[in-house]
């Protein structure tokens, strides 16, 4: 075998996979709309997620879907192993839950301003599916400063 043919031979038997690029989210801003779960964050938030396949993923939330094309809000709990993410769906509805996002939140990154109060739903929270037929509808509308999340009995 030729020396070009056993140096191409090792570059495609190589099976260490290229590191994610750093990326920065501040010099980009506003301009985000899609951000691929490689860059997922914790706190961030993203709007989008079909609750038809939210439903199927959680079992129980939510408890009813409209229709074909209603949406929950998607909350980044931690980054797992392997560019996973956990996520909770994110509810206007107060289900009794522990943590919740204020109202009038400039979040991160974006500068969009949260318009209601928004209830973590963490009894429901699943591992983000690296489907893009699921992760490809969620639009990115930033990360929950830390002062904004506001707990039970605090």
């Amino acid at each position: 075998m030729s020396t070009f043919s056993s140096r191409a031979a090792s570059i495609w038997e190589c099976v260490e996979s290229a590191p994610v690029r750093p990326i920065d989210l501040e010099r980009i801003g506003p301009g985000i709309k899609r951000l691929p779960p490689s860059y997922w964050e914790p706190r961030m938030l993203f709007s989008g997620a079909s609750d038809a396949r939210v439903k199927e993923l959680t079992g129980e939330f939510p408890h009813t879907v409209a229709s074909r094309k209603s949406t929950h809000p998607l909350f980044v709990l931690k980054t797992l192993q392997n560019l996973a993410q956990r996520v909770c769906p994110c509810s206007t509805k107060d289900w009794g839950v522990r943590r919740y996002i204020r109202k009038g939140c400039v979040l991160h990154y974006s500068e969009k301003v949260t318009d209601r109060v928004s209830y973590l739903v963490e009894s429901c929270s699943f591992n983000l599916p690296m489907d893009p037929a699921f992760t490809d509808s969620l639009v990115f509308l930033g990360q929950v400063p830390e002062e904004c999340l506001e707990e039970r009995g605090t």
